[in-house]
């Protein structure tokens, strides 16, 4: 009954957010109410209720509401913060240009590429280096099309080709992105982001864009013969102009300061949060603008720019998190996910069989996120409901759980580039006056092939850092 009532209630919710219900109050609503079921049907407490000999329903509806003011709390107080900070600092670095010429001047070292093919690979190392600074997927894309991709058509590359290319850099990654950042939440670790993203993502993300990098020429330059051959090869799009932001080159280090906060602190074993690497960077950013404009009043509408970006990103993301934690919760209380984990660990405590059980659970839940992810085209939700539910499966396998939630982050953003629905991919169609599909089709053996490469190295990750490694991890903070 356990297994069935949670298969079950995981594919109600799935099919109204299909239905494109509204995914917050879809996640709110039924995780509440499989809260109240789980506690007259297997009588699991409400988490964080007051102990109590005799509960009335009124007492059990009430705890449910207690526990979503918890979990909204405990959310904005914590990862929520740190998220709506992150996207802050972000909407500053682009009102001020400063990420806008960061990108320009990345094009220049392609244009001494005398491949095109190479061109293409070289564009993809460059989108991937920006991504660890420019947190945002669709702010990254306006950029890239700004400022790359007039130049890639200059040199004769295809439209679709170009935004193919752009739609591969997927992996959200780096101590300061708000995926990350809830992985590192999911597994306890948000304050030592730095050290989880050495010691695990890193390899992943390295091992990620050396393969795609090294395919790229090959494979799109076989595309273009197969296109050739079917009489489909020119395509034309209108040529954009590229701009030269305009404020000073030494703007392009910008960008990179909480990044730098957070590494020096880290290896000079400093304590610093990522809101505080955030607030500093803003800091200095004031200080640098105000002696530039000699205008107070110009850093006050600044911050708002700030806090609006944060407001944004609350209801786009963070909410959204705290609304999935609320159902994944529901979906614990049920039972069924310990029963099949259970199941799986059984396969064997050492040895092959261990090795196993572990291998089959990082392909299942990854798949299963690359799946949903693709149907739904938003990471956001996939990845918060089952990567929830990962440190508990983890556990019981005895593998340290950020090497099974990293699996799951990845498998989200890879799935959302594989997506025909996913707002990127509409983005990147629309420039290039091609259909989602087209770009999506054409990506696909790339995306299969980086799946293959997550799911080896979080493999490979998970037997070679057994779980006391991770308390390693913390003393080092």
């Amino acid at each position: 009954m356990a297994i069935f009532s949670t298969l079950f209630a995981v594919v109600v919710v799935a099919y109204y957010i299909l239905k494109k219900y509204n995914p917050i109050f879809t996640f709110l609503f039924s995780g509440m109410i499989i809260l109240i079921f789980a506690f007259y049907y297997f009588g699991v407490p409400i988490p964080k209720a007051p102990a109590r000999e005799a509960l009335s329903f009124l007492d059990v509806v009430l705890d449910s509401f207690a526990f979503i003011t918890a979990t909204f709390k405990t959310q904005l107080a914590g990862v929520g913060l740190i998220i709506m900070s992150v996207a802050g600092f972000a909407a500053y670095m682009k009102h001020i240009n400063a990420s806008a010429k960061l990108a320009f001047l990345a094009n220049k070292p392609l244009s001494k590429i005398k491949n095109k093919y190479l061109i293409l690979s070289g564009t993809f190392v460059v989108g991937m280096a920006l991504k660890f600074v420019i947190t945002s997927g669709m702010g990254l894309f306006l950029l890239l099309l700004t400022c790359i991709y007039p130049a890639l058509l200059a040199l004769k590359i295809r439209p679709i080709t170009a935004v193919c290319v752009f739609s591969l850099i997927a992996l959200d990654y780096g101590p300061q992105d708000g995926n990350f950042i809830n992985a590192a939440d999911m597994v306890g670790q948000k304050d030592n982001v730095v050290g989880l993203f050495l010691d695990y993502q890193l390899w992943v993300v390295l091992a990620y864009v050396a393969l795609i990098a090294l395919l790229i020429p090959f494979y799109f330059a076989w595309v273009d013969k197969k296109d050739e051959a079917r009489g489909v090869l020119c395509d034309e799009v209108q040529s954009v102009e590229i701009l030269n932001p305009k404020c000073p080159t030494f703007y392009i280090l910008f960008p990179w300061f909480p990044v730098a906060f957070l590494f020096t602190a880290y290896f000079l074993n400093i304590k610093l949060d990522v809101i505080s690497a955030i607030f500093l960077s803003i800091a200095l950013v004031f200080c640098v603008e105000f002696a530039r404009y000699k205008d107070a009043k110009k850093l006050g509408d600044d911050m708002v720019v700030i806090l609006k970006a944060m407001a944004e990103i609350f209801v786009s993301v963070v909410s959204i998190i705290i609304a999935v934690s609320v159902f994944a919760e529901g979906i614990k209380a049920l039972g069924g996910v310990g029963i099949l984990a259970d199941a799986v660990s059984a396969l064997g405590k050492e040895g092959e069989f261990a090795s196993i059980a572990v291998l089959v659970s990082i392909v299942a839940l990854s798949f299963l996120v690359y799946g949903f992810t693709i149907i739904m085209g938003s990471s956001i939700a996939v990845f918060n409901a089952f990567g929830r539910l990962a440190p508990d499966i983890a556990t019981r396998l005895g593998i340290a759980p950020i090497t099974l939630v990293l699996p799951i982050e990845v498998a989200s953003t890879l799935g959302r580039a594989a997506s025909p629905i996913a707002p990127g991919i509409i983005l990147l169609a629309s420039f290039a006056k091609v259909s989602t599909l087209d770009i999506v089709k054409r990506t696909a053996p790339l995306l299969l092939i980086a799946m293959l490469v997550n799911i080896s190295v979080s493999f490979y990750l998970a037997k070679a850092n057994p779980p006391q490694n991770e308390a390693k991890i913390e003393k080092r903070i």
